[in-house]
């Protein structure tokens, strides 16, 4: 049973897909939680630089928002790319066809 799909084969495409939706999914949270909760002053939305990356800002929470559902997408797709090499590396031992002939 070897597992052809290794973490150097899955790597980029799970970190592009899973960044990019989890960042996108992240930014749309992000924005959610604070019209939600109510945005505040226009001088507390973030500004430039390290002021951006402020979680107590506007923009510093979407900013992190989007950092860490980037992260857990990533995660979750390394996660489902090796689980589907492991399914069909087993389907292939014991002789069936892989799903994808």
């Amino acid at each position: 049973m070897n597992n052809k799909l290794t973490l150097g084969k899955i790597f980029f495409p799970a970190f592009i897909g899973g960044v990019t939706t989890g960042m996108g999914n992240g930014s749309v949270f992000g924005a959610a939680v604070m019209c939600a909760v109510g945005r505040g002053p226009y001088e507390s939305w973030g500004g430039w630089g390290m002021d951006a990356y402020n979680p107590a800002t506007f923009s510093g929470f979407v900013d992190w928002m989007m950092f860490v559902f980037g992260a857990a997408f990533f995660i979750i797709m390394v996660m489902a790319m090796v689980r589907h090499g492991a399914l069909e590396a087993a389907a292939i031992a014991k002789g069936e066809k892989p799903a994808y002939f």
